[in-house]
């Protein structure tokens, strides 16, 4: 009788024990990872953090392998085990990447607790960098950590309790994930304007050259701002109705207008609107000041020979009057300066440190946010790439392969060498189209900037550098992810010829609106062109600040 009873509890506490088994192996696991050595020239230099900020992104599952990025640098196994015991974690992981021309090779070492290591190495393009750190990665993940699969970026339940499927409208790193924020029509296909997801106003008369949302009557209201040719047109849009004119004022007859920013520079609550035109025979630059307190236009200040727009400009991103002065030869003259007021007139003051090509159209900068990595600026080239520079922009750091922006303004301009003068019957113009507003923007509040761009699409245009009028469009938002500038979102394809973006409460109905100015495709003919606004309200309340970023999108081109 005692044997049976002594095998009955023999064979509980075995499976008691075997019960233990899973909750044991389900222990997180946790792993530090050095910066790598970089065999590379100097302007690869950032990738000794990057790819391990990277490899840390694409490893993490929350509750079963958590990890962070150390300091230190490793160049033997002594020196990881060393790590290793410093961080009391139970792997570490170390590494170099090697760049020889346009090839690279990622070489990647793992040890654990007990000295048993792992060594994985992957290599490919430079230009292909994204996958071979995601094979690497999933390599290590499946051998030496014993995870696997991909890991997605999480996203929080859909806002008032709707479920619904994938996005129709905003595709978020294209995961595949079933759910996320921003815009309840996101989640169904084909839902159409009737929910208030989407707001569209009637079509209007002309072509739009530029667009901006603000107060500018003083009513504590928004407006919108359309920019024609040689007319600028107020408009209110009330909640359910259609867009209703306020005023219109024609700029001027002889030039072109080809910029528009509003900016308060009087600090009484109403913006004032910064018109940029140009002569068409020199490309002369005359900059026009506007009021609208009280829905009457008036002119805030003279008229200056100056191109002009509106930066904001750090460390306290502040909205800035810059200016730019006309160069015969080069289009722009050398430096971006601050404007400042003396009397009726604008004038150039202090010079800002910027890089060589920037121009008060095509720079922004992007806040460093809560992680203090500091502050970025973004440059868009005169091929439409966007740039990125590092320390003030001291040192290009990332180079986008795509293109960007799209406007369909631009100024015809004459190259020629100093002294020898130029033949317009011979020489053909090039052409200088004016960049779109590069929004910075800390959309959830959370201490992390996207920079939201317009991606124009079109098969002719990369046939016909002069065909502008794109028939679709995509607005990107774009982080920087410690590699270079990826995907965070993006709309779905956007009928019609983008000709502005901006981020406001179009309606005023308490909600942050994507706000797209649209030109109709050329089908309707050039005499014919129409233009329209489309907004998206935004949902911000759903973003969760704690998941971590997904990047998987990122390119690499530093040159």
């Amino acid at each position: 009788m005692k044997f049976f009873m002594r095998l009955s509890l023999a064979a509980c506490l075995l499976i008691f024990a075997v019960s233990l088994a899973p909750a044991a192996q389900a222990a997180s696991k946790t792993f530090v990872i050095l910066p790598f050595t970089v065999n590379a020239p100097q302007s690869y230099a950032y990738l000794s953090k990057a790819v391990p900020a990277t490899m840390q992104a694409k490893l993490y599952r929350p509750g079963v392998l958590e990890g962070r990025v150390a300091q230190g640098k490793a160049a033997s196994q002594a020196e990881a085990r060393k790590a290793l015991s410093s961080a009391g974690a139970d792997y570490a992981v170390w590494g170099s990447v090697n760049v020889m021309g346009n090839e690279c090779t990622i070489e990647v070492n793992c040890v654990d607790k007990a000295g048993k290591i792992w060594s994985k190495s992957g290599q490919g393009p430079l230009s292909g960098l994204t996958g071979v750190v995601q094979n690497v990665s999933a390599a290590l993940g499946s051998e030496a950590f014993g995870v696997g699969g991909a890991r997605t970026l999480g996203v929080t339940s859909p806002v008032g309790g709707r479920a619904g499927g994938m996005s129709s409208d905003i595709v978020v790193n294209e995961t595949g994930q079933q759910q996320m924020y921003l815009n309840p029509q996101f989640r169904y296909q084909g839902a159409g304007a009737s929910d208030g997801s989407r707001l569209r106003s009637q079509r209007l008369p002309g072509n739009m050259v530029d667009m901006a949302v603000g107060d500018f009557n003083g009513d504590g209201k928004n407006e919108i701002a359309l920019l024609g040719d040689h007319k600028l047109t107020i408009y209110t849009w009330p909640p359910q109705d259609k867009l209703k004119k306020l005023g219109e004022i024609s700029i001027s007859r002889s030039n072109t207008n080809f910029s528009m920013r509003a900016i308060d520079l009087n600090r009484d609550g109403a913006k004032e609107l910064v018109v940029a035109t140009f002569e068409e025979e020199s490309n002369r630059p005359y900059s026009y000041f506007y009021s609208f307190r009280g829905n009457t236009f008036r002119e805030y200040a003279d008229r200056c020979p100056y191109f002009v727009s509106v930066l904001a400009v750090p460390p306290h991103f502040t909205p800035t009057l810059v200016g730019q002065g006309w160069d015969s030869l080069k289009l722009f003259a050398p430096g971006v300066h601050v404007m400042v007021k003396n009397g009726s007139k604008f004038s150039l003051g202090s010079r800002l440190d910027l890089p060589p090509g920037a121009s008060v159209f095509n720079v922004a900068w992007l806040p460093g946010g809560k992680d203090g990595k500091g502050d970025q600026l973004v440059m868009l080239t005169d091929d439409e790439r966007l740039k990125v520079f590092q320390g003030n922009g001291k040192t290009l750091i990332h180079t986008t392969m795509e293109r960007f922006s799209g406007s369909a303004t631009g100024m015809d301009h004459y190259k020629g060498m100093p002294g020898l003068g130029v033949d317009r019957n011979y020489q053909l113009p090039s052409k200088y189209y004016a960049p779109m507003r590069l929004i910075a923007a800390d959309l959830g509040r959370t201490g992390e900037y996207v920079l939201l761009v317009n991606k124009p699409i079109s098969t002719a245009s990369q046939l016909f550098d002069r065909y502008r009028f794109f028939p679709q469009g995509e607005i990107h938002a774009l982080y920087w992810d410690g590699v270079g500038l990826a995907l965070k979102w993006k709309t779905r394809r956007i009928k019609g010829s983008v000709a502005e973006v901006d981020l406001a409460d179009v309606n005023n109905n308490g909600v942050l609106d994507l706000v797209v100015g649209l030109n109709t495709s050329p089908d309707l003919g050039i005499g014919s062109r129409q233009s329209m606004i489309v907004a998206y309200p935004l949902d911000v309340s759903a973003t969760d600040p704690n998941v971590p970023a997904d990047m998987s999108d990122f390119e690499v081109n530093p040159n």
